[in-house]
């Protein structure tokens, strides 16, 4: 049944979405895919991953739960710490995009991410973090015209 409820949530996340990205305004001197091919693909793979949770439900019809949900695993405290970290981590994030900036949030957010993946490699992570943060930061900005939350920065 959770298996059920997960592909239900799903099917209704894919569908919101898509429904917000086709209600979006379309600018008249826009390119022909406008704003909204990148939500069009996210819901997309949301579709996509449903479709696939029904072939998994569909081969598993003789009614036992997949594999990967059957939950028999012990507690193990450090792993649900660490989940828990990271979902307030990211919530920290959410709350601090805008108020902070695109860059400074997203290069911190990245960095403390990677330096609990990539524990002892602080060099590495901060020049990744920063790279990524601005590569990407040049690709929406400059590239696809994207406005970016400036938070304390000035440009």
């Amino acid at each position: 049944m959770p298996v059920v409820l997960l592909l239900v949530a799903t099917l209704a996340t894919a569908a919101a979405y898509l429904r917000a990205t086709l209600a979006l305004p379309y600018p008249e001197l826009a390119d022909p895919l406008g704003p909204k091919i990148f939500p069009i693909l996210v819901s997309g793979g949301l579709f996509l991953c449903a479709l696939l949770m029904v072939v998994d439900l569909w081969r598993t019809r003789d009614g036992r739960v997949p594999v990967l949900l059957e939950g028999n695993e012990p507690f193990d405290l450090r792993s649900t710490l660490m989940v828990a970290g990271i979902t307030a981590w990211t919530a920290l994030y959410f709350f601090m995009f805008e108020r902070a900036g695109f860059v400074p949030s997203t290069a911190v957010f990245l960095a403390g991410l990677m330096s609990v993946f990539n524990a002892g490699h602080r060099v590495a992570n901060l020049c990744t973090a920063a790279g990524f943060t601005i590569g990407a930061w040049v690709l929406f900005t400059r590239v696809l015209s994207v406005r970016l939350p400036q938070g304390i920065m000035p440009f």
